[in-house]
């Protein structure tokens, strides 16, 4: 018969799951009820709200060991890790999926509503963040995962310009059956000619998302040194398929003129 302290041990051991290991590694960690507690915010974008985030996103990357990239778009931080650098490499937190998920979900929560009180953003209560982890076969899916978020983004945010700006002009039924089945460019152009606005005019961290990643950086003595890079001016994964493959190449981005 097995003792107290075996059996009580086993039942906890079937529920830690562990990923594969020298895979890459996504965790995606998503605001709780974020159209409640931020209704009270400029709809369909607020400058505040994205400096926040793009403070958590950034702190995420400090803090978790083996990340090397990282996509924030609307309420969501994407988070890439990789424990496949060399054969010493090991996973972040022996990659047990409920450590990494309760550990990230509480970096966000704790650093964003730190952000939220030093800026005296009006929230309707207390930011949550829950996330979830998963890995991917290999570096070109990784890429792949962040070209859908991208993409995803994209639609999302035609989605809430073309509703938000709409409410002011509208009630909620009738903008529904106005946008419902449009295509992308039959939104922009209703979002044009309702409300005399240019979609491509709004911020690019709301039309396109915002990033982190390292950049190297010449440091006091002359070296050059790896440092952590908040991008909020990010081209079309599509179009510019070099950006991202340059990143997982090398651990970081290559110099470039404009940085």
């Amino acid at each position: 018969m097995l003792k107290l302290k075996d059996r009580i041990e086993g039942y906890q051991a079937i529920a830690d799951i562990k990923l594969l290991s020298r895979l890459p590694i996504v965790i995606v960690i998503n605001g709780r009820s974020f159209s409640k507690i931020t209704s009270l915010l400029k709809k369909p974008y607020d400058e505040n709200l994205t400096e926040c985030l793009l403070s958590t996103m950034r702190k995420l990357c400090t803090d978790i060991e083996g990340a090397i990239f990282a996509y924030h778009h609307n309420d969501e931080i994407v988070i890439i890790v990789r424990n496949d650098q060399n054969s010493d490499t090991l996973p972040w937190c022996s990659n047990r999926v409920q450590k990494i998920c309760s550990i990230t979900s509480s970096i966000a929560t704790l650093h964003f509503n730190r952000c939220v009180s030093a800026i005296n953003l009006n929230l309707m209560g207390e930011a949550i963040f829950a996330s979830q982890t998963f890995i991917v076969p290999n570096i070109m899916e990784t890429i792949n995962t962040l070209i859908y978020k991208q993409q995803h983004n994209f639609h999302t945010s035609i989605q809430f310009a073309c509703f938000y700006e709409l409410l002011k002009k509208h009630n909620k039924d009738d903008i529904k059956n106005m946008i419902s089945g449009l295509s992308v460019d039959e939104k922009i152009e209703l979002l044009n000619q309702e409300c005399q606005i240019d979609f491509h005019e709004y911020p690019v961290p709301f039309r396109r998302g915002a990033a982190c990643y390292k950049i190297p950086k010449i440091i006091e003595d002359g070296n050059v040194k790896n440092k952590w890079f908040v991008n909020s001016d990010l081209p079309i994964f599509t179009e510019n398929q070099s950006f991202l493959s340059n990143i997982f190449k090398n651990g970081s981005d290559i110099f470039r003129n404009d940085n």
